[in-house]
């Protein structure tokens, strides 16, 4: 019985190891806009290089774009600040990014806009198959701490 429950144990630490792993899978995986711990200046400086990164975008568009993204992240921690409940908060956070999405294609080429989508259709897709791996984690967990 003894040695029982501490396999059990063992089994529950590689759980929550694993968890913990797809967790920080998860938050990096992320959008930077994660990243309370650096200024809406310092965000949007990094949001935009990794778009020109990706995009190669030019001086013009760079400038553009960290306008933008620093005026979005401006708002997102005023928002973070504000006495809106929770949901309120996800919903003007979600608005603003929304936002900023639509003022960044206007100012991307259309070969840049493909490029783009297909970027965040990827990112879309890994957060969704990180977060299916944790519910079946969790369920695998819950699973064996009720046997």
């Amino acid at each position: 019985m003894k040695w029982h429950y501490i396999w059990e144990i063992n089994v529950q630490k590689k759980n929550m190891k694993k968890l913990t792993a797809l967790f920080f899978g998860v938050l990096i995986s992320g959008s930077i806009l994660a990243q309370t711990e650096k200024s809406a200046a310092d965000r949007a400086k990094v949001q935009t290089e990794k778009m020109s990164e990706e995009l190669k975008l030019t001086e013009d568009q760079k400038s553009k774009i960290y306008e933008i993204n620093l005026g979005i992240n401006q708002k997102i921690d005023g928002l973070k600040t504000s006495g809106l409940s929770e949901e309120e908060k996800k919903k003007a956070m979600h608005h603003n990014n929304e936002a900023r999405k639509e003022m960044i294609k206007a100012v991307l080429t259309k070969e840049q806009n493909e490029i783009l989508e297909k970027k965040m259709a990827e990112r879309k897709e890994m957060r969704q198959q990180i977060r299916k791996e944790v519910r079946k984690e969790i369920k695998e967990s819950d699973k064996k701490k009720s046997e």
